[in-house]
């Protein structure tokens, strides 16, 4: 076992994931070695997520397996799970700290004190940082900070996600987000923009905009206060002006927040915009939005798919969606069906109604039983499943641009993305692609499980 080593494992979305590489670039600073596997690691930090109660759980089995495996290590919970429920996380024998979000930044120097006395910290029973009080079931109110965790995110990676915004002040009647993340914070532009750079001068040929709440970007900062365009446009009518951003792609955006100036933007640089949206939708009955607290209807919903779709012909758009939502008849669950068919989504990210602790949500009449939720996520994901598949099989015989990542399937193949997220795999003869490069792409055809086989055209760019 390294001495000073420390293995970090992340649960849920992207956020997550940046906070992680954050942690990452801290541990580092204070002279850790990050490894790869939990047995060889003295700290071991789960990033944990809580969006739905699987996730809480997929987060205890975490902890139950490192401890099985590596009873010696530091182990401590951060994130989301840790945000809402530390006083049950406290609880468990297998935690040795329990961080909140609203504590993140505090982390690393918690466990550079705590491995002074590794015997006595797991006797204490405290075991969240000084002045931070537990939380049970939720039960807190929605914290203020002005902790983004920002910092510098790996140019190693083909894809570069930069975090601009954190926190969420919507509120919808299912989702304990804006507890376990937060009142929305944005990251102020300068620090974004001198950050992008950094990592398209180390070779990053895609930036991918990242947040909790995007179109929120911008809202809590002075600097925007006398604009008229929307923050996060303004933001990313600069990156554009960067010498070497030539792929940006935008992770998540709320459909209300798919503004005329955003699309219009993107009409004026589409050689710049990956034709990839992700427009979380959650049903497709004006009657479940509205008890959702959702800020838009499927009229809104509708027209910002077609604006995209407008404008770039073959996006890619996919949503979430909450099957099973209190109160959800037959009759809801039929026009949520007819009208992701009707719009053509590329896909589902299918999350069935989860009861989650303080939100308003529980307390409402008529929760369906679980048999009927399962099946109507069943229903959903054959769907997605059929339209998936039939969105690859359109761009058979057509030319994409691929960006070639450093994965590879078994049998040797290298792996990249179009710009709109399709997979694609090369021949096996094409040995001299570059991970990071760029290329036109001919597809020759569908290989299944979610990849079409694809030959380039033209000599890819080299990563710098």
């Amino acid at each position: 076992m390294l001495e000073d080593s420390v293995f970090i494992k992340t649960l849920g979305c992207k956020v997550n994931t940046y906070d992680s590489h954050a942690l990452e670039n801290q541990f580092r600073k204070s002279g850790y070695r990050i490894v790869d596997t939990p047995e060889e690691a003295r700290v071991t930090v789960i990033n944990t997520c809580s969006v739905t109660e699987n996730a809480s759980k997929e987060a205890r089995y975490y902890l139950r397996k490192f401890h099985k495996v590596n009873p010696d290590s530091l182990r401590v919970v951060t994130g989301c799970y840790a945000q809402i429920d530390s006083a049950k996380l406290a609880e468990l024998q297998e935690v040795d700290f329990v961080v909140p979000n609203e504590a993140k930044e505090l982390l690393v120097e918690l466990v550079h004190e705590g491995l002074k006395t590794p015997k006595q910290l797991k006797q204490l029973a405290n075991k969240l940082p000084e002045g931070v009080g537990e939380v049970s079931n939720n039960k807190q109110s929605h914290f203020k900070s002005s902790l983004t965790l920002f910092d510098q995110a790996t140019s190693e990676q083909t894809r570069a996600f930069i975090k601009v915004q954190d926190g969420c002040n919507g509120f919808c009647s299912y989702c304990q987000i804006p507890y376990a993340r937060g009142s929305s914070r944005s990251v102020a532009p300068q620090l974004v923009l001198d950050e992008i750079k950094r990592l398209v001068d180390a070779g990053s040929k895609e930036i991918v905009f990242a947040g909790i709440h995007i179109g929120d970007y911008g809202e809590d900062l002075d600097y925007y206060k006398t604009m008229k365009v929307p923050p996060i446009v303004d933001l990313i009518e600069k990156t554009i002006q960067i010498a070497g951003a030539s792929r940006i792609r935008i992770s998540s955006l709320e459909p209300a927040e798919f503004s005329e100036p955003l699309g219009e933007l993107m009409r004026s640089h589409r050689n710049v915009f990956c034709d990839h949206f992700h427009f979380p939708l959650q049903s497709g009955s004006n009657r479940i939005l509205k008890l959702m607290n959702r800020k838009y209807d499927t009229d809104r919903y509708q027209e910002s798919v077609f604006r995209a779709r407008e404008i770039f012909p073959n996006a890619f758009i996919g949503c979430d969606i909450i099957p099973g939502f209190p109160g959800e008849t037959e009759a809801d669950f039929t026009e949520t069906m007819k009208f992701v068919e009707h719009i053509q989504l590329t896909s589902l990210h299918v999350f069935p109604y989860s009861k989650r602790p303080n939100t308003a949500a529980i307390k409402m009449p008529d929760h369906l039983d679980p048999e009927v939720i399962k099946e109507r996520s069943k229903i959903m994901r054959e769907w997605s499943t059929k339209s998936l598949q039939k969105f690859y099989t359109k761009f058979i015989g057509q030319t994409l641009d691929v960006l070639w990542e450093n994965d590879f399937d078994k049998e040797g193949r290298i792996l990249g993305k179009s710009t709109n997220y399709l997979n694609i795999a090369s021949p096996t003869s094409h040995h001299g692609l570059i991970p990071g490069s760029r290329s036109q792409v001919s597809i020759k055809g569908f290989l299944g499980h979610e990849k079409l086989l694809g030959v380039p055209l033209l000599s890819s760019e080299s990563r710098h």
